[in-house]
């Protein structure tokens, strides 16, 4: 079991969620009725779930979208900074429901031996990203479209070795023991445009169903430049009127469900669950977690180029509550490594 988030991320965020809760940003008494409320997400990773304690070993995201918007511009919050995105092609049609997003968040890397002091010259480096991200979703009933930008610290200051730490002494563990070699200090930024579809147009949630969303996006920064295509495959009782359940991702904020009078019909019966499949290959150009430090000498690993995740889980949602789980695979990241990684991912929405 091992790195969790520490207790100052955890506080931070919950403060920032409940301040902006009460901003103007999610206040908007002009908004017709029809339209949807926001949502709060906490996504939850750790490979504590495959009962290992290696390569992608923990990650923590909070996320947070404003109520649906006819312009960007249109929460006080948004406006005196981001009058420019009204202006933004492709952006603005006006039939789509709009939202900004937030979120908080981090990942903390290990290599597979975490009981030896001098660096492992063949196996990955010990890295934390922390970091803080900002986005735009345009959407309709059938596609969901999402630029996010994220800023953050890579090395000691992203406090991954104070959060395993942590972890690792309430639960009485040995620390892991090699962080003195661990990146270096870099401030990172990645951004990532992410599209999904949703296959077949569903009139009704109501009662059995099932959903095909395939997606496609690149991400490009100093932290992570990608492309990648997938899909996910759902079926169940009462679909949620979103568009799918990911992993933490550089693309992955919080969902951003249709409802209003774009949204399909649903009976009075709150309670749905379904089963979900995932697959997400990238072509990775760079992977600042085992390329090693943009600026500066730094160990590294060479780094495959073509990676996939497949993940199965299963989600409840209860009205304006929702809880999913799974399981994940991730391929083979880096030429030495063993063998894939299993991980275990939770996600809990909100929407108000």
């Amino acid at each position: 079991m091992r790195s969790l988030p520490i207790v100052p991320l955890l506080l931070a965020s919950c403060l920032a969620a409940a301040v902006l809760a009460d901003a103007p940003l999610l206040d908007l008494p002009d908004q017709p009725r029809s339209k949807s409320g926001g949502t709060i997400t906490v996504y939850i990773e750790n490979d504590s779930f495959a009962n290992t304690d290696r390569n992608y070993t923990s990650g923590v995201k909070f996320g947070l979208s404003s109520p649906d918007l006819s312009k960007f511009s249109e929460t006080p919050v948004a406006k005196p900074f981001l009058p420019v995105l009204d202006v933004v092609p492709f952006i603005n049609e006006p039939a789509d429901q709009k939202n900004l997003v937030l979120a908080l968040g981090q990942n903390i890397y290990t290599p597979n031996d975490t009981e030896t002091t001098t660096l492992i010259t063949d196996d990955r480096p010990y890295a934390g990203w922390l970091y803080a991200g900002v986005g735009v979703v345009w959407k309709n009933a059938n596609v969901r479209n999402s630029v996010v930008f994220d800023l953050g610290i890579v090395g000691p200051w992203s406090l991954a070795q104070e959060s395993q730490r942590w972890v690792h002494d309430v639960l009485e563990d040995g620390h892991p023991k090699g962080w003195d070699n661990q990146l270096h200090n870099e401030f990172g930024f990645v951004g990532t445009y992410e599209r999904t579809w949703r296959l077949p147009r569903r009139e009704s949630r109501s009662g059995f169903g099932w959903e095909f969303l395939p997606h496609a996006g690149a991400a490009l920064g100093n932290v992570a430049t990608y492309a990648n295509l997938g899909a996910e495959f759902r079926f169940g009782v009462n679909l949620p009127d979103n568009f799918g359940t990911s992993a933490i991702s550089t693309s992955s904020v919080t969902p951003t469900p249709v409802d209003g009078t774009m949204g399909a019909g649903r009976a009075g019966f709150d309670l749905g669950a379904h089963l979900f499949a995932r697959v997400d290959g990238r072509a990775v150009a760079h992977n600042i977690f085992l390329d090693g430090n943009t600026f500066g000498s730094s160990h590294s690993v060479d780094r495959k180029i073509f990676v996939a995740d497949l993940s199965t889980g299963v989600a409840v949602n209860y009205r304006n509550t929702g809880v999913a789980f799974a399981l994940v695979y991730r391929s083979r990241e880096f030429d030495g490594q063993d063998e894939g990684q299993v991980f275990g991912t939770v996600s809990l929405v909100f929407s108000y």
